[in-house]
């Protein structure tokens, strides 16, 4: 079997990657990653590794994209049907269809930096030991300042 490009490892840190729906049938969850089963979820589809340093865009049915994607002067045209088109492109080429297909990208990471300052923030709201949190909100209500509406006569 050939080599592939490895999404997680090449694109993982900026986007969303997950496994096709095959992947924990043929494997048992507790395997090695396979590149080859691999996809970058997209907003107009999905984008999957193809061999060697290829990729394919999978394209939903919308006939709009596919098109979009035909045009491009890199890609070549594998499957063309009513319920949409695979193209496979160079890995080079990535960002060019990542503007058209619109992969999910990852939510926020915190640096330990941010982490650490996190949680030193919300230390200040976790209960004392033996300290219920009912105790801990009726000593926050006793200490609270009223709230006054804005122009209102203090």
């Amino acid at each position: 079997m050939t080599d592939s490009v490895n999404l997680k490892e090449m694109f993982g840190d900026q986007f969303k990657v997950e496994y096709e729906e095959s992947y924990y049938t043929e494997r048992s969850k507790h395997t090695i990653e396979d590149p080859w089963l691999m996809v970058l979820l997209c907003q107009n589809g999905h984008i999957c590794p193809w061999g060697g340093s290829n990729l394919a865009a999978c394209t939903k049915s919308s006939r709009l994209i596919a098109t979009r994607l035909k045009a491009l002067p890199f890609v070549t045209v594998a499957q063309d049907g009513s319920d949409g088109a695979n193209i496979v492109f160079d890995v080079a080429h990535f960002d060019q269809v990542a503007e058209i297909m619109k992969p999910r990208r990852r939510h926020r990471r915190l640096s330990d930096e941010e982490r650490r300052a996190a949680a030193e923030r919300l230390r200040q709201y976790q209960p004392a030991k033996g300290q219920s949190v009912q105790d801990l909100a009726r000593q926050r209500s006793e200490t609270a300042r009223p709230c006054v509406p804005a122009g209102s006569p203090v």
